[in-house]
């Protein structure tokens, strides 16, 4: 299957919205209870924030579709808000790569990838992620791409606590 990648607009934000809880909830909303999951999605999957991200002249936000156009995954990044000990000026985030269960294992997570460290290098010194501590698939391609671990954190989720690892692009 073929796959096209280009960049989001305002008017995206919908869709993204909608593709954000889905790809979420599919690879972790078995962790969580549904008050948790639903008060995470409400604050990190709203509309606003892909608009606002969209708007965002420091970030990027792009969309994978199919040969039909129907949007399978999206990434996001822009200035780091992680908690990166003693973080350096000029940081930037790969806030988020998600894929659809059915583009997973396609290679399109490596050209989103590609796209978002392309753009995090040109305007960022030091780029991070967070990952899930469990989810070893994705460490596995944050490590092909020169990622190294750096720290351990609780990223929220309602009010769950994930163990999670930062990441720092040391190479690559």
């Amino acid at each position: 299957m073929r796959f096209t990648i280009r960049d989001a607009i305002a008017e995206d934000a919908g869709m993204l919205s909608a593709l954000g809880a889905e790809t979420f909830t599919a690879t972790f909303g078995h962790l969580y209870s549904r008050e948790n999951l639903d008060k995470f999605l409400r604050k990190g999957h709203s509309v606003e924030v892909y608009r606002a991200a969209a708007h965002d002249p420091r970030s990027g936000v792009w969309i994978a579709e199919d040969e039909a156009g129907k949007p399978v995954g999206y990434a996001v990044a822009g200035p780091c808000t992680l908690p990166v000990p003693d973080m350096p000026p000029n940081s930037g985030e790969l806030a988020r790569l998600y894929l659809l269960n059915e583009a997973k294992g396609t290679g399109l997570g490596a050209r989103l990838l590609e796209i978002t460290l392309g753009f995090l290098r040109d305007r960022f010194d030091h780029i991070y992620l967070s990952v899930y501590r469990d989810n070893t698939v994705a460490q596995r391609l944050y490590e092909r791409y020169g990622f190294v671990k750096i720290h351990d954190y609780f990223y929220m989720v309602g009010d769950h606590a994930d163990p999670e690892w930062l990441m720092e692009l040391r190479g690559g």
